[in-house]
């Protein structure tokens, strides 16, 4: 029996999507409720509180409700809707229960107003606060009404008055009222927890989009777009200092040879083991990038001709001497850097024009050297 049931039930799951699931999650959870509401009344009615025949008025009513909620979102009427849940007729629906045994069932008037806080809280998973506003105006109008046109006798709210089993009842029902609200805030709570990891992963996943839009997928170094930037902001901030700065372009020298003779896969460790010892051998405050291809650039902050040029050569004699036939046998590497000054007339455009342009000089002199333009 019980394999067959689970058969059935892993049929029914299936037959879901994931948004229907979801959505009949909280339909299916007040039909709980409604059970055992219901369950409550009949022990009242057995107890000789209310009669049966106010038990089952209000059993098939809430028969009627959820058959039609749950067929609706099973059937997929919903899912147009803003809120494919339904959540405020099902609220609307769950508290006109409660307001319908007031009519036909006042003697247990303190039951109905426990269990009128129960649907409230599914609220709470998907309302407004102007649908909240909008619920209590509605509920509070009407529970006027009701109180003013229903006459509730004044025994019900005196406990003593009620027979010993009576008095249990309350017990349970007011247990149940309170044992349903802490689960569906335990649920809101849960959901809450859920958001707050899936905004964690969400930061995490930003973050480390952020990191690979700014830098270069093979070595590692920050790309040319961020390089541009940075140099951007350092060029405004010189503007309103009357600081300088300086740049450098820096090309791996006879690198296409490299591919030709060793195949890219060696290229790219040569690249990716260049800018290793570029960016080891570079100052906390200089920026080195992959500026495309075999090509790097350099930001230096504060520095004139001569510091410019000590810090190329540094970088220059850094990769002249590193042991390269760990790569490949007998393989070596030089580099050639041109870098100029930045002067206030000019701008970053003119600027990149003058270090390319002390590059190409630096080949034209035979390679691994370094070229800063005059100022």
């Amino acid at each position: 029996m019980t394999r067959s049931w689970e058969k059935v039930r892993g049929a029914f799951i299936a037959s879901l999507d994931a948004q229907t699931a979801i959505r009949l999650k909280s339909t299916v959870s007040a039909a709980v409720d409604y059970s055992l509401y219901i369950l409550t009344l009949v022990g009242f009615a057995s107890a000789g509180s209310i009669p049966y025949s106010a038990v089952w008025t209000l059993a098939c009513v809430a028969v009627v409700i959820n058959i039609v909620f749950i067929g609706s979102q099973w059937s997929g009427l919903t899912r147009h809707l803003k809120d494919p849940s339904i959540t405020w007729p099902q609220t609307c629906s769950a508290c006109g229960i409660n307001f319908l045994g007031l009519v036909i069932a006042p003697q247990i008037a303190p039951v109905y107003l426990v269990n009128l806080f129960v649907p409230l809280c599914y609220g709470g998973l998907y309302f407004s606060r102007r649908e909240f506003l909008a619920l209590w105006f509605l509920l509070s109008l009407t529970l006027g009404v009701i109180m003013l046109s229903v006459e509730i006798p004044p025994e019900s709210f005196s406990i003593p008055s009620w027979n010993n089993e009576a008095q249990f009842l309350l017990w349970i029902a007011v247990t149940l009222a309170i044992g349903r609200f802490l689960a569906i805030n335990a649920e809101v709570s849960r959901l809450r927890e859920r958001l707050h990891r899936k905004n964690k992963e969400l930061t995490t996943a930003t973050n480390q989009l952020a990191e690979l839009a700014c830098h270069d997928d093979l070595t590692g170094l920050v790309n040319r777009r961020e390089y541009m930037r940075l140099l951007d902001t350092e060029f405004h901030r010189c503007n309103r200092t009357g600081e300088c700065f300086s740049v450098a372009i820096i090309d791996a020298d006879h690198f296409k040879a490299v591919n030709d003779n060793l195949g890219h896969l060696i290229g790219d460790a040569v690249l990716s083991e260049l800018a290793r010892l570029l960016n080891t051998h570079c100052r906390a405050e200089e920026t080195i990038a992959r500026y495309g291809g075999e090509e790097f650039a350099l930001l230096l902050i504060a520095c004139d001709n001569r510091a410019t040029e000590s810090a190329l050569e540094r970088l220059r004699r850094a990769i002249e001497n590193h042991d390269w036939g760990r790569i490949a046998p007998g393989l070596h590497v030089t580099i050639s850097a041109g870098a100029a000054v930045w002067r206030r007339d000019e701008t970053i455009a003119q600027l990149l024009n003058r270090a390319d342009s002390a590059l190409y000089a630096a080949k034209g002199a035979g390679r691994n050297r370094v070229r800063v333009a005059d100022c």
